[in-house]
């Protein structure tokens, strides 16, 4: 008997035109010995859908067909249900799905075909489930704008980078871990799970996955300079070697935001928070990853 297997499609992530039939037929050709049901989200109650959904079919795997924001949506529906999960990245950057080695589609079949579920870590800020990278600053602030302009695509992304990078203002927090306080002047602060964006930058080289851990990024570059060394930071992956950075590895923390930064979380803008409280939850998730994890 052919194994269940439920794939969640998004239609509108990113910038891709794949189809529904197309992507059955790819399933069909790459996962024979399953039998495979798609379902497409609508953007309308879906996580409440999709756990129905998965009540229906019973599946022994999940697929999910989008970028960082459906993978988060269907994590968050299927928290409970101990299921194999695994990224199709057919969103515009499919951040997460790098940090698990999956970039493109083979790496997914391959994942498939190898079948070795790693347990994954989460974080919880303030109730909201993080899988990647949560910030405050110049990237949120990035993502505000890719949302008023309805852009789609790495390329909307990108297009406002270098006037937000270098328009940005320093901003005021506290960060409390433990008994210790830091008061921090910066740029741009991330809690990251996951090690790179989906652009490919390095934000985390010490970031693992399934370590029960997480890390605190703190930004503050002042000069062209600054900027040219930490833009190469994140190419070779040695950013937390540079001066302007701080990092903490941490199992839970708080944060006051003094001046109103943007903050997001996984690409899903969250306001402005005054303060966040954010704790890792080992091993949350199983997730079918790539080679390189």
């Amino acid at each position: 008997m052919a194994r269940k297997c439920l794939l969640i499609f998004n239609p509108f992530s990113g910038n891709n035109s794949i189809t529904e039939a197309e992507l059955l037929e790819m399933t069909e050709v790459r996962m024979p010995e399953y039998a495979v049901e798609l379902w497409e989200t609508t953007g309308e109650n879906d996580e409440d859908k999709i756990a129905k959904k998965y009540e229906e079919c019973n599946p022994e795997l999940v697929l999910i067909g989008g970028g960082d924001g459906t993978v988060k949506q269907v994590a968050k529906s299927l928290n409970d249900k101990n299921v194999p999960l695994c990224i199709l990245p057919l969103g515009s950057a499919n951040g997460l799905a790098k940090c698990m080695g999956i970039n493109d589609l083979v790496d997914s079949w391959e994942a498939i075909r190898e079948f070795k579920p790693q347990n994954i870590d989460a974080i919880v800020i303030n109730g909201e489930l993080c899988l990647h990278l949560a910030d405050f600053g110049i990237n949120a602030n990035l993502i505000q704008k890719f949302e008023q302009e309805e852009s789609r695509g790495m390329l909307g992304y990108v297009k406002n980078s270098i006037s937000e990078i270098f328009g940005t203002e320093a901003m005021r927090f506290n960060l409390k871990i433990g008994e210790e306080s830091f008061d921090l002047t910066s740029k741009m602060i991330v809690l990251a799970n996951g090690d790179r964006y989906g652009t490919g930058a390095l934000v985390n080289p010490q970031g693992i996955m399934d370590d029960g851990k997480f890390e605190i990024i703190a930004f503050n570059p002042d000069t062209a300079e600054d900027y040219v060394r930490m833009t190469m930071a994140f190419i070779k992956g040695d950013l937390d070697q540079i001066e302007g950075v701080q990092s903490w590895s941490v199992e839970e923390c708080e944060l006051s935001n003094l001046e109103g930064a943007e903050f997001q979380i996984d690409g899903e803008l969250m306001g402005s928070p005054e303060a966040i409280s954010a704790k890792i939850h080992k091993h949350a998730f199983q997730f079918l990853a790539g080679k390189s994890f």
